[in-house]
């Protein structure tokens, strides 16, 4: 057990030193792509299904070697139906995710994203009503990036800590989502 703890405190060690050898590298990318998202609900008497979504965003990757932070501006939209009625959710969010490239093309990355807009509504009889958040504030992100020389393959969890307050038609649902991001890009 020992060993173990000794064989990785060296290899952290290595990598920092080899981190703080090589200098910052700032770069930059443009990814688009689908989202499926699962929503759950506290409250009695409501039928959720999902549908499939979109993603856009792009990010400032700035790397000490194999660590680093990557800044991301990101938009997504989705929609599911409550009851039958179609409800629509766009947001935008800034995740900031800590990465760590283990091999060349591979690095793997975790970090907050927070809510900057949130706007979930739907429609009855040509009226628009609110549906409230179906973002909380603070979410988490967690994933996978592959580098193919420009091209960028990225897989990612973006899940919730808490509930959002709902509201649909008198009744108020507790919502917790989940959303699963498989996105290509462009590293400039």
């Amino acid at each position: 057990m020992m060993n173990k703890r000794f064989l990785t405190t060296i290899v952290l060690l290595l990598t920092t030193l080899s981190a703080a050898a090589i200098g910052p590298r700032l770069g930059l990318q443009a990814r688009a792509g689908l989202t499926v998202a699962d929503f759950s609900a506290s409250a009695e008497g409501l039928s959720l299904s999902t549908r499939l979504g979109f993603h856009a965003a792009v990010a400032v990757p700035l790397s000490f070697g194999a660590v680093g932070v990557q800044p991301e501006l990101m938009y997504m939209h989705n929609s599911m139906k409550v009851n039958g009625e179609k409800i629509r959710m766009t947001n935008v969010q800034l995740p900031v995710l800590f990465t760590l490239r283990l091999f060349k093309p591979l690095t793997l990355f975790v970090g907050p994203a927070f809510a900057l807009s949130d706007n979930s509504y739907y429609r009855v009889a040509g009226e628009r009503r609110e549906f409230g958040n179906s973002t909380p504030t603070l979410t988490y992100m967690a994933g996978a990036a592959v580098r193919l020389n420009h091209l960028v393959l990225d897989c990612r969890l973006n899940g919730a800590f808490n509930k959002t307050d709902n509201h649909f038609e008198g009744i108020y649902p507790r919502i917790k989502s989940y959303r699963l991001l498989l996105s290509v890009g462009y590293a400039f």
